[in-house]
């Protein structure tokens, strides 16, 4: 993918602002106007109360980073999923209220995350024992990631609490960064072991918990609320990028560096066709599979505890030395020179 390309979707206007409302009302509590929070970035406080407006990444990551300098130290992103519900979400949230399992819910949020506001990729992966949502990032922005995985993973434990029942608990929660001096309060919301310093960023719980029937469940009003989802989105899925489910399938994946062919099966294409409509976007299979391991190398590169090589091989390179050199292409730097 070109600079262009990354330029171009760093500063398209598709987020949904709930999380940056929630914020800016928290601010306020701290004594801040919110209105200053967003000065110059082309949008107002009273924009973020129209559920029709959108932000682009950028003005999105300028308002949280403005938000961390007046408050910083205190675990904002905790504070800020501590206090949303299944209702932050909009109409996603009511679509998953009337699922039939939080199983079902989780499946339906994940379908359609771009249009809960969040400013992450996640992907879910469920097992015998497990349901994994792992969390990256969308771009290289190591200043707002903690805010952003521990707004996430507060967040998902709420929504899944208001689902579910108060009862829920997560298995584990890995982190992908050192411990903050806070880290106390970790252990205080999500009342499991929470892990630092891990390569990847994982909210876990028990397989069990998928099965949990939801009592707010009704057959006919979640066609209803799929339906107006299907009208309210149209528009905004048109956007929804080829490239961004070629990147989640390798994201996946990287370790196995699925060839051309495996991703046009997981995509249910032909590879003639993938190819093609890729061509039409005058993108390379190739460079969108290196964008995704540089990005996550760069997320991996930020935790000392991890070595080159074993950055290396969660990338999907064999030796280090291949590794080094396709770093130094992307980035222009060795990974030890980036470190």
């Amino acid at each position: 993918m070109t600079d262009t390309d990354n330029y171009t979707r760093y500063t398209t206007a598709n987020i949904p602002v709930y999380l940056l409302r929630c914020l800016a009302a928290t601010m306020a509590e701290f004594g801040h106007d919110p209105a200053r929070l967003c000065l110059g970035l082309g949008f107002t406080l009273e924009d973020l109360s129209n559920p029709a407006c959108r932000v682009s990444f950028r003005q999105g990551s300028a308002l949280i980073r403005r938000a961390l300098q007046l408050a910083p130290g205190k675990g904002l992103g905790l504070l800020i999923g501590e206090r949303e519900t299944i209702a932050s979400i909009g109409l996603v949230g009511y679509a998953m209220m009337t699922c039939a399992t939080l199983g079902d819910a989780v499946a339906l949020g994940m379908s359609q995350q771009k249009f809960t506001g969040s400013m992450l990729e996640f992907d879910m992966r469920l097992d015998s024992q497990f349901v994994t949502v792992s969390a990256s990032n969308r771009f290289h922005e190591p200043d707002i990631q903690i805010f952003l995985v521990e707004e996430a993973f507060a967040s998902f434990l709420q929504v899944a609490r208001g689902l579910g029942g108060n009862s829920f608990l997560p298995r584990r929660v890995d982190l992908n960064y050192p411990a903050p001096a806070y880290a106390d309060e970790y252990t205080r919301i999500f009342q499991c072991p929470v892990r630092f310093g891990q390569p990847l960023a994982a909210f876990v719980t028990d397989v069990e918990w998928a099965a949990r029937p939801l009592l707010t469940y009704d057959p006919l009003s979640h066609r209803q609320a799929l339906e107006f989802m299907e009208i309210g989105f149209s528009r905004e899925r048109e956007k929804v990028d080829l490239f961004e489910s070629i990147e989640r399938a390798v994201r996946q994946n990287l370790r196995e560096q699925l060839s051309f062919a495996d991703i046009a099966r997981k995509l249910c294409l032909s590879e003639r066709t993938l190819r093609r409509r890729l061509a039409e976007n005058g993108v390379s299979y190739q460079s969108l599979l290196d964008n995704v391991r540089k990005n996550r190398a760069l997320e991996m590169l930020a935790n000392p505890r991890l070595s080159i090589e074993q950055v290396a091989f969660e990338v999907g390179f064999c030796d280090s030395h291949n590794f080094r050199r396709a770093f130094k292409r992307w980035t222009g730097s060795t990974p030890s020179e980036m470190r």
